[in-house]
């Protein structure tokens, strides 16, 4: 299980989190974000999807008086394979980087609308 757009596997309860939720180590994901700017997409070319799994990081975050402390940070995920299904539902067609033909983005473009 790892995030498509980074290449880092994901760690820790956030594999149980993703097993729990029916996943196994075949599939990939990212966050809304991540995949709006590694797919060239607007928000519109992903509406109707759904997060499937919320995940979470430490991160350090200083308090009032500027001390450092660890703290979660909760973060939605979309599978790949989902978030496919939906652009193309959408009207957009896949690019060979999209779909995972090709490892870089050069040449490939924007992906072509289909005008939904």
């Amino acid at each position: 299980m790892n995030n498509f757009t980074t290449n880092l596997e994901y760690t820790g309860c956030n594999i149980t989190t993703l097993m729990e939720a029916g996943y196994d180590d075949a599939n990939e994901f990212a966050t809304f974000r991540q995949v709006v700017a590694d797919w060239n997409l607007t928000g519109k070319e992903l509406k109707g999807a759904k997060a499937c799994a919320r995940l979470m990081t430490i991160v350090l975050k200083k308090d009032k008086k500027g001390v450092e402390k660890k703290v979660p940070k909760y973060f939605n995920v979309f599978e790949k394979n989902e978030l496919l299904t939906i652009v193309m539902a959408n009207g957009v067609l896949p690019t060979d980087y999209m779909v995972g033909l090709t490892k870089t983005k050069e040449g490939n473009g924007r992906p072509l609308n289909l005008g939904k």
